[in-house]
């Protein structure tokens, strides 16, 4: 088990629309394939709010794996009223090799990347985004959106720590203390599994109720 270490962060007010462009989470209305999923009541209380659209009518695929692309999509909705700095303005996508100028979520990784959250340079839109890393982007994109004091928390045990990449386990923990995410019954976070759409619309609902009570102005 890796050495734990005090974790610091800041997190952000968040006002969010979950509305993903593309063909990816249409507009739907009552979503009929959510029994039994965890969280389907967040899931609903989202699509009420018209923060959260589906696949269909009626379809949300709750089940189905959150891809990179529709995760980029989702992290530039979130990002939308957050400024760019005047030096990353303007930043290309270049430097991705599989996202190609002209694909539908191509602006969605430029507004990504703009932000100054970095994406692996041979990230593959099509392919699933794993717990881990769409902890990482929803924190670094949380705490882009507003002005909270630096905190120290005390790490919590996570029995599978020794698979997570390093560098997001400081997110990780910060998703944890603030119940934006949790582990299993046997005190896993699985990591490397691929997160599903249902998981990533509850870890962003969480993040709305944490960021409730933790408002703090931004700086004038």
């Amino acid at each position: 088990m890796k050495k734990k270490h005090v974790v610091s962060g800041s997190v952000a007010a968040l006002a969010l629309s979950l509305a993903i462009g593309g063909s990816v989470f249409a507009a739907g209305e009552g979503f009929t394939d959510l029994a039994g999923v965890a969280g389907a009541d967040k899931i609903a209380a989202l699509q009420q709010q018209k923060l959260l659209k589906g696949d269909s009518d009626s379809a949300f695929r709750p089940q189905a794996q959150l891809t990179n692309a529709e995760g980029a999509q989702l992290l530039a909705n979130l990002l939308a009223d957050v400024p760019v700095t005047k030096a990353a303005e303007g930043s290309e996508t270049a430097a991705l090799t599989n996202v190609k100028a002209g694909a539908w979520f191509a602006p969605a990784f430029l507004t990504v990347t703009n932000h100054g959250i970095a994406l692996p340079a041979d990230i593959q839109p099509s392919e699933g985004m794993t717990r881990e890393a769409f902890t990482q982007y929803l924190i670094e994109t949380v705490e882009k959106k507003g002005n909270l004091p630096m905190i120290n928390l005390v790490p919590k045990d996570i029995a599978d720590d020794s698979k997570m990449t390093p560098e997001y386990q400081g997110a990780i923990q910060r998703a944890l203390a603030w119940g934006i995410a949790d582990l299993d019954s046997s005190g896993n976070f699985r990591p490397q599994d691929q997160v599903t759409r249902s998981e990533a619309a509850v870890m962003v609902y969480n993040a709305l109720e944490f960021l409730k009570t933790h408002n703090y102005p931004k700086p004038e």
